[in-house]
């Protein structure tokens, strides 16, 4: 490919349905406060969510994506309803499956319940293949894909199911940190830029850490192993804010996608990435549609 590799980055788009149509026995779980939460105004926030990722489709096939990464949060409460609503939407973003990566967000594990941790798995199942197996230890997880001879995508799961209404944070499990540390000294990645996927932000927009009811329980354990990449970039979502941060001992630019579908704070990112470097393009919404602006 002689122009540069380019990605389309999105996250939480939260499709949800109408409250008045869930089952009345999801409402006895953390479901509640969130439904609650939804009927005091927050689902209007994403009302025009389908619109939006109509646009989001037709914004893609203008602009030559050559792959797609959603970095979690398809759906509002996690029920399955909603993960088939949302599927449905980025389906035709998923023509391609080797051009599209993907991570589960907290929402759509949203609560300890029968077959929930494997809702996503079976919904997605088409996209959810590595091109090293050999270091899935976690399920799926963590997930490589090798692009041409010298791009890598690395996705690792950090969602996990919170029955307590008031935590929403997450964990990488010390079975994935570990195989990521052999993942970055395997000789399929010398020499490669390394895209590091994972749902919760290890760092806010200001470089500080998430709240310990929100964020990555261990972000610090996290940002040790990514510190041994010499060049690459780590892109995450939950926080609904588009952003762009460089921390401290890495060589790694953090990138969070926000939320492409949030009234007011719709945004994603779009990087042209051509041997060992990247540029960053971030893209809003205006006048009914996604363009770039200005960062």
């Amino acid at each position: 490919m002689d122009r540069p590799l380019r990605i389309l980055h999105f996250s939480d788009i939260h499709i949800g349905i109408e409250i008045r149509h869930m089952y009345w026995k999801k409402w006895f779980s953390k479901r509640s406060i969130g439904a609650i939460n939804l009927l005091r105004g927050r689902a209007k926030y994403f009302d025009e969510a389908e619109e939006k990722m109509q646009a989001l489709v037709r914004f893609k096939e203008e602009n030559e994506i050559d792959l797609v990464i959603h970095t979690g949060d398809y759906t509002a409460l996690g029920l399955e309803s909603e993960l088939i609503l949302s599927k449905e939407m980025v389906k035709p973003l998923l023509d391609k499956p080797e051009r599209y990566i993907t991570v589960p967000g907290n929402h759509d594990v949203y609560v300890s319940e029968s077959k929930s941790q494997q809702r996503f798995s079976q919904l997605f199942a088409a996209v959810l293949y590595s091109d090293m197996p050999e270091y899935c230890s976690d399920g799926h997880w963590p997930l490589v894909r090798l692009v041409g001879e010298d791009t890598a995508i690395i996705a690792i799961n950090s969602a996990r199911p919170n029955p307590l209404p008031w935590r929403s944070n997450g964990k990488v499990s010390q079975i994935q940190l570990d195989a990521l540390e052999q993942i970055l000294q395997d000789k399929h990645l010398k020499n490669r830029f390394i895209f590091i996927v994972i749902h919760y932000a290890p760092r806010l927009a200001n470089g500080k850490d998430d709240t310990p009811l929100h964020g990555l329980v261990n972000a610090d354990d996290f940002l040790r192993v990514c510190a041994k990449i010499t060049a690459g970039a780590i892109l995450c979502g939950h926080v609904h804010e588009t952003y762009r941060v460089d921390i401290s001992g890495l060589q790694s630019t953090l990138f969070c996608a926000g939320s492409a579908t949030m009234d007011r704070h719709e945004g994603f990112w779009v990087y042209e990435k051509k041997g060992k470097k990247i540029a960053a393009m971030c893209v809003h919404w205006s006048d009914g549609m996604y363009q770039f602006i200005s960062v």
